[in-house]
């Protein structure tokens, strides 16, 4: 008997380890698999709190990282790195004499990367802020 114990004493950790090994993945999907459940439970027991937890999560995104909402809508309204895009928003409010500092021409210096970024990143960090009350602000008052 003592033979067998000095033989199977130092197998034992690294059956152990091998048992761990093999068995982690499943204990990790199984954890994955029960928070997944309970995630889908919570937003079928509260979908409106849940939508506007999901806003407040975005208004937050748009106020860390302001370029990934005022980019897009800077393009789509016209507003190129190279100027006003042909047939566009930005082409038709174009006057002959465009203010320094006024609107149409911040939004267009962010566009070609001017000083105009700073002050539509803050513009964009202000609507994300507010988006992000008002979804917070649901969530709290539906959960």
């Amino acid at each position: 008997m003592d033979i067998a114990r000095s033989i199977a004493a130092p197998a034992a950790p690294a059956a152990l380890r091998l048992a761990e090994q093999a068995i982690a993945p499943g204990l990790a999907n199984a954890a994955a698999v029960g928070a997944a459940t309970a995630a889908y439970k919570l937003a079928s027991a509260n979908p409106a709190a849940v939508a506007c937890g999901v806003v407040a999560v975005g208004g937050l995104a748009i106020v860390a990282a302001p370029a990934v909402i005022t980019s897009p809508v800077l393009a789509v309204a016209g507003f190129t790195p190279v100027g006003p895009a042909a047939g566009t928003i930005a082409a038709t409010v174009q006057t002959a004499n465009v203010a320094a500092g006024g609107v149409f021409a911040t939004m267009q210096s962010a566009a070609m990367g001017g000083y105009g970024v700073a002050v539509v990143a803050g513009v964009g960090q202000v609507v994300g802020g507010v988006v992000a009350a008002v979804g917070g602000a649901g969530a709290a008052a539906l959960a």
